[in-house]
């Protein structure tokens, strides 16, 4: 039994408390919250006992710590925690930077432990598909990516911390565009340059953007064009994929995203409209508690999880890239540092 440690006790926080305390092999020991009372709400759901800074939970004798706090916090105590000899779920982005990024995976580095980085969009059935058709070579070889994501805020939204540039670190793009850009490297492979601007549109909270727009090309000429926008009013996630021989698309989240399906299209040879077949996932999300099942699997020895450390740590750069390239006008290779 694997005993856990959760840092943040928001929305997310509570998720990975729920998801621990029902899964055979772990329990919830602490719970750390800088509002008491909401780390105690967690602890009366999920067991465990409130700790009295993330500092005395990160010094206790745990297995994993689930660091699910505002960006200028995660990689702190990220790094804390491995260097404590604890393996970590680090939400994304894993820090507001890549300076802080590579901290955190340095320390995982040093200490053999496993550092994990929360991108549980993977682990949506619609995803887990396209990715099932893709890598099975079902539409032929990978062509492009577009995917578009976003929402539309809510009033006083430039005034919640996602606003704050030395709590976020970025807007929109580090925010949901970090799901888009992780997804779309991990179908293509890694990128060769990227190009593209971020641009604030309506939100009172500049410097931090509420719209990217970013062309990536990997060095075979793939390429994954990606819009990230607060201003998109209503829910939306979109991710197609097209290959040679036919395309495959995931659409919606649940709930305010809409119903979340797939489509796989297959081209036919003599033109006209494609065959297609559509894949309705209509059960509860179940990506957080796959997410923990694949994080348990790489802490047991048994591979390497999704979105490790160093991916992560890539696409923390590759975000920074597009940074660079909006404010610079022009594509950044990758053998050119992120703008830090």
């Amino acid at each position: 039994m694997y005993k856990v440690g959760i840092v943040g006790a928001g929305f997310v926080g509570r998720r990975r408390a729920a998801v621990a305390k029902a899964h055979p092999e772990t329990e919830v020991a602490l719970v750390y919250d800088m509002q008491e009372e909401v780390a105690a709400g967690v602890v009366g759901a999920c067991g465990g006992r409130v700790a009295d800074s993330w500092e005395a939970l990160v010094a206790t004798d745990l297995d994993i710590v689930v660091v699910a706090t505002t960006h200028d916090a995660l990689a702190e105590i990220s790094t804390a925690a491995l260097k404590a000899g604890k393996h970590v779920l680090c939400e994304k982005p894993l820090g507001r930077n890549p300076g802080e990024g590579q901290m955190a995976v340095a320390a995982a580095a040093e200490s053999g432990k496993v550092l994990k980085v929360g991108y549980n969009h993977r682990y949506h059935p619609a995803i887990q598909k396209v990715y099932e058709v893709c890598h099975a070579g079902e539409i032929g070889p990978l062509m492009s990516v577009r995917g578009r994501y976003g929402h539309g805020g809510r009033p006083g939204y430039d005034r919640e911390w996602r606003a704050i540039p030395a709590k976020a670190g970025g807007g929109e793009l580090l925010d949901q565009g970090a799901h888009l850009i992780d997804l779309a490297k991990w179908l293509l492979g890694d990128f060769a340059e990227v190009k593209g601007y971020v641009e604030t549109h309506f939100w009172d909270m500049k410097p931090l953007e509420d719209n990217a727009y970013g062309l990536f090309r990997t060095e075979a000429g793939q390429i994954a064009s990606l819009h990230v926008s607060w201003t998109q009013w209503q829910n939306l996630f979109s991710f197609e994929v097209y290959g040679r021989d036919g395309f495959a698309t995931a659409e919606g989240l649940g709930r305010s995203y809409g119903p979340e399906h797939a489509i796989v299209g297959k081209r036919k040879a003599e033109g006209g409209a494609p065959d297609i077949e559509r894949f309705d996932f209509v059960e509860e999300d179940c990506s957080w508690e796959l997410e923990w099942a694949d994080f348990l699997r790489g802490i047991a020895g048994e591979g390497a999880p999704n979105s490790a450390g160093c991916e992560a740590l890539a696409t923390l750069e590759w975000i920074y890239r597009l940074y660079r390239a909006s404010a610079e006008g022009r594509a950044i290779r990758r053998e050119e540092a992120p703008n830090i």
